[in-house]
């Protein structure tokens, strides 16, 4: 499951390369996530946040909805002391 996420990202990266409009990608954004987990140092408090946004964008997921799932993973990665790409 997690390599077929992986593989629609990086398709729907390349097919946005040419893209001028910019947009909400919950399939990066939750990539980015993921790799949040493996931040060596994280606190407890950093934890929580990426789990909540964890629960948050899986939900804004199944209801095809990119804005509630890049805002939820974009809001908890400042927490874990890190910043969305």
């Amino acid at each position: 499951m997690r390599h077929a996420i992986v593989m629609v990202a990086l398709a729907s990266a390349t097919l946005g390369l040419g893209a001028t409009v910019a947009r909400a990608d919950c399939e990066s954004d939750m990539i980015q996530l993921e790799q949040a987990y493996k931040t060596p140092n994280l606190t407890p408090a950093g934890k929580a946040a990426l789990d909540q946004a964890k629960d948050q964008s899986v939900t804004a997921m199944r209801k095809d909805d990119d804005a509630g799932c890049h805002k939820a993973i974009a809001d908890a990665l400042p927490k874990a002391g890190l910043t969305l790409k």
